[in-house]
């Protein structure tokens, strides 16, 4: 029954409008072929730029959103010359400076943020600190940076929730720089501090530090707690589900996964990530019920359709692993590989005849950039002459 369905799902998608995919294991830039529109501000901010005209008005987020456009366009020079304007008109501007401060913080300008968060020390603030602690550690300065904790664990002394955020800034940073032993240590003494129950981001950082450190055991158990402090929460279900795959636990991520469907979690993103474990653990039909539910919810899927028929050729499926195809081929008819697929499964079907129309019709639309259909077909040709 369950295989009947699915050729019917199959068959009755409808092709509506393109959705990007989450790379998860494969390459979505096939389907990141739209051109990236920004706010009319940035254009003129832009162009006054470009002719050095003196700028127009601004108010400090359309600025922060300028320096991220920058930097997300890999343009440090213009994000630079930004930021300096930024902080000479709203040199008070508290938000306007976490966010700056954020913003180098997410690109790794590492250097930039040591220096403006040294300018910034003494706004009272624990963010400035933070972000000073850890580009001293993505600098490769672990002797400053742990002076520099010492010193700023006594300047917070009788501020709990300050103190908190700090030992989970430095907790978070020696994860990143790979010091996993170390940010354990310093986990465990904020336990010592605050109690084990002051925070859920510590149980993730341990999680994850013992995940690196291969220690899976420990992974399955900090798991636990964390899930028993938010049991009805569908991030924590998925990101768990995501830790026990790294893991090694496929059965386990996938439970996970599951509990956090039931949850009403982030369908695309998670409906993704059990697609792949069901999949990558042998269980097809699940993988492939997966992709059929993702593709009513997202039916201009390329990946997906390409996913999908791939999972049910691995069952053998040949005719809805070609209906998946032809949905592919129907979004991105230009991909020159989806014909030699669809041709293969032909002949394992021993539509031989069939198999080489394939072939001309991909020639005929893509020009056969690599010559690989060309090929294929000239095999298939010498293979079965009078067919």
């Amino acid at each position: 029954m369950f295989y009947v369905l699915s050729v019917i799902n199959c068959l009755s998608l409808n092709n509506k409008e393109m959705f990007d995919e989450d790379n998860l294991y494969f390459n979505s830039e096939e389907e990141e072929n739209e051109e990236v529109s920004y706010p009319d501000f940035f254009y003129k901010w832009d162009n006054d730029l470009e002719d050095g005209r003196s700028s127009g008005f601004y108010d400090p987020e359309e600025l922060n959103d300028i320096i991220e456009i920058y930097m997300t366009e890999n343009n440090y020079a213009k994000a630079k010359k930004t930021i300096a304007y930024a902080l000479k008109v709203y040199p008070d501007d508290e938000d306007m400076i976490y966010d700056i401060l954020l913003t180098l913080n997410d690109f790794e300008k590492w250097n930039d943020l040591l220096v403006l968060a040294e300018k910034y020390k003494d706004l009272g603030e624990i963010w400035p600190d933070g972000h000073y602690l850890t580009a001293l550690l993505h600098l490769g300065m672990e002797e400053d940076a742990f002076l520099f904790f010492r010193k700023t664990k006594t300047k917070y002394a009788g501020k709990k929730e300050e103190l908190s955020i700090l030992y989970q800034i430095m907790g978070e940073a020696l994860h990143e720089v790979g010091l996993y032993e170390a940010s354990i240590d310093i986990i465990d003494e904020a336990f010592k501090l605050f109690g084990e129950e002051e925070s859920t981001e510590y149980y993730w950082l341990l999680l994850h530090n013992y995940l690196y450190l291969g220690e899976k055991e420990k992974v399955f158990e900090y798991g636990e707690i964390i899930a028993k402090a938010a049991p009805f929460d569908g991030s924590t279900w998925h990101h768990l589900g995501i830790a026990y795959n790294d893991a090694g636990n496929p059965e386990k991520a996938i439970d996970a996964f599951e509990f956090a469907k039931s949850l009403n979690y982030s369908e695309k993103e998670n409906l993704l990530h059990l697609i792949q474990t069901y999949e990558h653990n042998g269980n097809y039909a699940k993988a492939l019920e997966n992709a059929i539910e993702y593709l009513h919810l997202f039916p201009e899927s390329y990946l997906i359709n390409i996913v999908a028929s791939n999972i049910c050729s691995q069952m053998e499926m040949w005719n809805e692993a070609i209906c998946f195809l032809d949905n592919a081929i129907e979004i991105l008819p230009s991909i020159d590989s989806l014909y030699l697929y669809k041709s293969t499964y032909f002949l394992n079907m021993g539509e031989h005849r069939k198999a080489k129309q394939t072939l001309k019709e991909g020639i005929k639309i893509t020009h056969d950039p690599e010559k690989d259909l060309g090929k294929e077909l000239k095999r298939l040709n010498d293979l079965y002459p009078n067919i």
